[in-house]
């Protein structure tokens, strides 16, 4: 029931997990520096870096994507993705739309990082908020361009206003989720277990929130892209909406375990490293999660659309 990619959809496939990873990154670093820091000064420097990394990787996922679609249009092989009139044409169409929206604001993302990072790295005391507010607003008006090219391509543009509102809700939660996971990977290295216990807690009560959006949003989305429950095992959408399903699932069982188990045990233990292989574990399930998600926003789509 699965679909085997062509090169050219297997390339676009990769695009989209930078695409992924890119939005995870502004969107999860982002809320990390803003209220998880433990005012290490490496800390700081290393989230801003994968910032940096996120949005690079994004803007290079997202332009060579646009080529690969020129190239798929021209169906001339890889000489096809330089067809400059092309590319120039397809500009003006969704497709140029949803690319600019993209490229617009990864720029934005990766210039604001690196004004930080050049600024941090000459600071001698770790810095503190103000030092990256202009990052937090850049990023925030990065994530929104980004969102809202969502709602402008692929299936969800033929959708309802209801739908596009999830779409964003949905990027917004998802990504700040998953984009967490390795800045609080680094907080493990933390020799301050109470501000490592106290951080974790206050983690684990918005992760309940943001874990409310993500699934409210989803059930939405859900209802407008599916006519009926019996696609979920009868189309290869469905089988691969199924898989990111139970994956989400897994991932959530190993976030519950940490809030419940793991963090209230880091004073008793003096040792947060069961700590940090559960996050690892919840990183590397996410990481299927986007594989799954990129495969069937890619790949193959609705049975309607």
């Amino acid at each position: 029931m699965f679909l085997v990619p062509t090169s050219w959809e297997l390339t676009s496939l990769v695009c989209k997990l930078f695409l992924y990873f890119g939005t995870a990154s502004m969107a999860g670093g982002s809320f990390c520096l803003w209220l998880y820091n433990d005012g290490r000064r490496q800390f700081f420097k290393k989230v801003i870096v994968y910032i940096i990394l996120g949005a690079f990787l994004g803007l290079l996922g997202t332009a060579v994507n646009y080529f690969v679609q020129v190239g798929l249009i021209n169906a001339r092989g890889l000489t096809g993705m330089f067809d400059w009139d092309m590319a120039s044409l397809l500009l003006e169409t969704q497709l140029g739309e949803v690319t600019s929206l993209r490229l617009i604001g990864f720029i934005v993302a990766l210039a604001s990082g690196l004004l930080c990072f050049r600024k941090t790295i000459r600071l001698l005391q770790p810095p503190q908020q103000s030092s990256y507010r202009i990052l937090l607003i850049a990023n925030s008006i990065a994530f929104l361009l980004i969102a809202f090219s969502f709602t402008k391509g692929g299936h969800i543009s033929i959708l309802s206003e209801i739908a596009r509102i999830a779409i964003v809700l949905h990027l917004f939660a998802f990504s700040t989720w998953i984009g967490s996971l390795f800045p609080l990977l680094l907080l493990t290295n933390s020799t301050e277990l109470g501000l490592l216990q106290r951080l974790m807690r206050q983690f684990g009560d918005q992760a309940l929130k943001i874990v409310i959006i993500l699934a409210g949003a989803g059930m939405l989305m859900l209802l407008e892209l599916l006519d009926s429950p019996v696609e979920l095992y009868t189309t290869p959408y469905g089988l691969a909406l199924s898989l990111k399903l139970l994956l989400v699932l897994v991932t959530l069982g190993a976030a519950a375990i940490n809030k419940l188990v793991l963090v209230p045990a880091i004073l008793n233990d003096a040792n947060p490293s069961r700590l940090r292989r559960s996050i690892r574990i919840e990183m590397l399930a996410v990481t299927l999660v986007l594989i799954v998600t990129a495969y069937f926003s890619t790949i193959v789509g609705p049975a309607d659309h």
